[in-house]
């Protein structure tokens, strides 16, 4: 207890200096992001006298609110924590679990980008029967093979929730799509029942292990699931894994290959950050977990953003230039960047970098703890992550109001309940986020329910409407 308390009042006073000084502006100016104040820019309503080309980014658009989607969570209807992918015909797959990070998982497919919503099963197309059981945040990704085939892949982690048992920890399913479009391409519209990896659940004996094993506890997983390239920069069929355990919170990665037969082959789990103690004493006492792996614009570098469970101090960032084998010593990065879940996509119309993440604000104020902005949207630069506290990017964007239980008015800092959230990018530099809140006042018709739904934007209308000069 004394240690936990000397290391947060060290991190405290180490963070005072970074959060007063704030970030500069192109014209030299100071702003102070603490207080609220410089390049944010909030869609939770629109202002009057709003241009009409800018009112879409105001709009709300539900990917399902029938009463058969909702779970209970806490006594009240709840959907949570979506994922999405773009794929190559243009349409947009969500993923997301009925209920609070459990049960069922519902697959939602807009061919609109995102402003209307169906269910791909059906009675013409049943859902496989596991996705009625699987336990924990779905993920899914479009995996692009070098031979120019695809498929697509969504995995759930069965851990030990505070309400089971703790010594479960029984790994991971996962489930391939490899239905095809007229043009060959996943459709997205059949899936393979999961199979387990890692748990007593498993079929093939060679990923069959009791529960109990922290390192098979997956949390979020896969978090990130990313592409390796060989010794010659060459992408090669070989996706690297993240997930964590929720009693340690140590980040593992397993990579993800396939066999001769079309069979999935994950590899046994190891700490991301090294197998020799590297790191652990921060990743420790930090609580890493949910890690974001973004390659570099020029793809020489994976940089790893880490969500920081202690909420004590601000998001960590490690860099790797041996395509994961080794990381550097984590730094924390700027306030702009602090958060939870964090999903990342290039815009190739700007090269911008933009990040999706429940927001975590630390006001600089006696006995605070820490507030949330809830679902925001951080727009910059891949180098602002070298930056450290420095890096603070373009601008912040507020995506909706998340109100307080009972409650109806806007406020800055709002219901933090929100922010994971899938993240594509259109041709045109369309930004399509989808994520989960409670974005509707008392008294509406959605009022009090934890909703899914989508946002959609452009990054130079958000600079227009924001004041904002693009670096």
């Amino acid at each position: 207890m004394k240690r936990k308390f000397f290391a947060l009042a060290l991190v405290l006073l180490l963070a005072l200096p970074l959060a007063l000084a704030g970030c500069n502006d192109d014209k030299g100016e100071t702003y102070v992001w603490t207080k609220g104040e410089g390049k944010l820019v909030d869609l939770s309503a629109a202002p009057e006298g709003t241009a009409e080309q800018y009112q879409y980014l105001y709009e709300q658009h539900p990917v399902a609110t029938d009463d058969e989607y909702f779970g209970l969570y806490l006594g009240r209807e709840y959907q949570g924590h979506p994922d999405s992918v773009l794929l190559d015909n243009g349409n947009i797959l969500v993923a997301f679990p009925k209920s609070h990070g459990r049960a069922e998982t519902i697959m939602m497919l807009s061919t609109d980008g995102g402003l209307t919503y169906t269910d791909i099963f059906n009675a013409d197309n049943p859902k496989p029967d596991s996705f009625y059981h699987t336990e924990e945040t779905p993920t899914i990704y479009k995996l692009d093979f070098t031979d120019g085939t695809q498929k697509l892949i969504t995995i759930s982690g069965r851990p030990s929730w505070a309400d089971q048992p703790r010594d479960k920890g029984e790994g991971w399913d996962a489930a391939i799509s490899a239905s095809l479009d007229e043009n060959g391409k996943c459709d997205g519209l059949e899936w393979s029942e999961h199979e387990n990896f890692y748990g007593p659940n498993a079929v093939r004996e060679e990923y069959k292990r009791e529960a109990g094993a922290e390192k098979y506890d997956a949390v979020v997983a896969m978090s990130s699931l990313t592409q390796m390239k060989d010794e010659n920069g060459n992408l090669i069929d070989k996706w690297m894994g993240t997930y964590h355990d929720d009693r340690n919170f140590t980040v593992y990665k397993t990579f993800l290959t396939f066999n001769s037969e079309g069979q999935m082959e994950w590899s046994d789990p190891v700490r991301l950050l090294g197998q020799n103690g590297e790191w652990r004493k921060i990743e420790n006492s930090e609580d890493f977990c949910e890690v974001e792996i973004i390659r570099s614009p020029d793809g020489n570098e994976l940089a790893a953003l880490f969500r920081v469970n202690q909420k004590y101090t601000y998001s960590y960032v490690s860099f790797s230039t041996d395509e994961g084998e080794t990381w550097s010593e984590p730094q924390t990065v700027s306030a702009e960047l602090t958060g939870e879940r964090h999903k990342a996509e290039y815009d190739a119309t700007t090269g911008k970098l933009i990040i999706t993440m429940r927001s975590i604000h630390y006001p600089i104020r006696p006995g605070a703890g820490w507030d949330s902005r809830g679902w925001v949207a951080w727009i910059g630069d891949y180098e602002d992550l070298k930056k450290g506290a420095d890096g603070c990017g373009d601008m912040l964007v507020k995506l909706a109001n998340t109100y307080d239980v009972g409650t109806s008015e806007i406020t800055e800092f709002c219901n933090a309940d929100t922010g994971y959230a899938g993240l594509v990018v259109l041709a045109d530099g369309t930004v399509v986020t989808t994520s989960y809140g409670t974005f509707s006042p008392v008294g509406s018709e959605l009022g009090g329910k934890t909703y899914v739904m989508t946002k959609q934007f452009k990054i130079a209308d958000l600079a227009a409407v924001g004041g904002v000069t693009l670096r």
